[in-house]
């Protein structure tokens, strides 16, 4: 992952630098190598803020916080980041294994089924799905098992 980071009013210490790296390779965990972050560290007399920006394939993720002391701000700025960071992974995951589903191919509806409900009355179509001995005595005459004047008894 590249790391850029700038102090405003600051040095940028090894123990931030360190921590910034520490909060990333989190990140990159998540999102993968192929990302870059930009770290702002601004600090203005007893006001300190941290913006971190993570650039990625999928999404850019973004936090601006604020603290009284940077080490602070920068743990919760990452902290951010990485929920954002999950967030995302986690829907694509979601995505991926959970397509937009249609109904052709489904059990639901097969190649049979497209034209049996092509031919026929939709009613008779209802009733030959229902248990009753009228819907099977319904599909047996559609069926041409049976012709219209023959007594059906229900089984």
């Amino acid at each position: 992952m590249d790391l850029e980071i700038t102090g405003r009013g600051t040095q940028v210490t090894v123990t931030l630098r360190q921590q910034a790296e520490e909060g990333l390779a989190r990140i990159e965990k998540v999102l993968g190598p192929k990302c870059t972050a930009k770290i702002v560290l601004t600090v203005e007399k007893q006001h300190n803020e941290v913006e971190v920006t993570v650039r990625n394939t999928m999404n850019d993720f973004a936090s601006h916080t604020s603290a009284k002391e940077i080490t602070v701000a920068l743990k919760d700025a990452m902290d951010k980041v990485e929920l954002q960071a999950v967030k995302a992974r986690k829907k694509v995951v979601s995505t991926r294994h959970h397509p937009e589903q249609s109904a052709e191919g489904s059990i639901r509806l097969q190649d049979e089924d497209v034209d049996i409900r092509e031919q026929g009355n939709p009613e008779s179509k209802r009733l030959q799905h229902a248990k009753t001995g009228t819907g099977k005595a319904i599909a047996a005459i559609d069926d041409g098992e049976l012709h219209a004047e023959q007594d059906v008894s229900a089984s």
